[in-house]
């Protein structure tokens, strides 16, 4: 995916047309990928790194030595936070949304967003 992002991105910045982009597009008419991890993915690392980080400090208290900081559960946030809410987005897509025209777009998936039904 990053691959095709990176060539739609080159693209864009050589002048290439958006709509050319799109007619060619290499994301299969894919504008919005959903994030890779939900947030219960998320807490099961968070919770991985917080064992590893209870178990080396159990290990440092029966040495006699200072703990010192949750290492493991500090890296592990910092590396998967947002994941569970972040989104790959085309680059056409991106600069459409940021065009003066984006609001229409925000708006019209807001609308969807609404009227959505589980139940169909």
């Amino acid at each position: 995916m990053s691959s095709d992002y990176q060539a739609v991105q080159k693209a864009l910045s050589g002048g290439a047309d958006p709509a050319m982009l799109c007619a060619t597009c290499p994301w299969d008419r894919n504008c919005i990928t959903p994030p890779e991890m939900t947030a219960a993915d998320i807490e099961a690392r968070m919770k991985e790194g917080a064992a590893q980080d209870e178990k080396r400090a159990a290990e440092a208290r029966a040495a006699g030595l200072d703990p010192g900081m949750p290492a493991g559960t500090l890296l592990t946030a910092l590396m998967f936070a947002g994941r569970d809410i972040s989104a790959y987005v085309c680059p056409v897509f991106s600069l459409r949304l940021r065009s003066s025209g984006g609001r229409r777009i925000a708006d019209a998936f807001k609308g969807q967003m609404q009227e959505w039904d589980d139940q169909k």
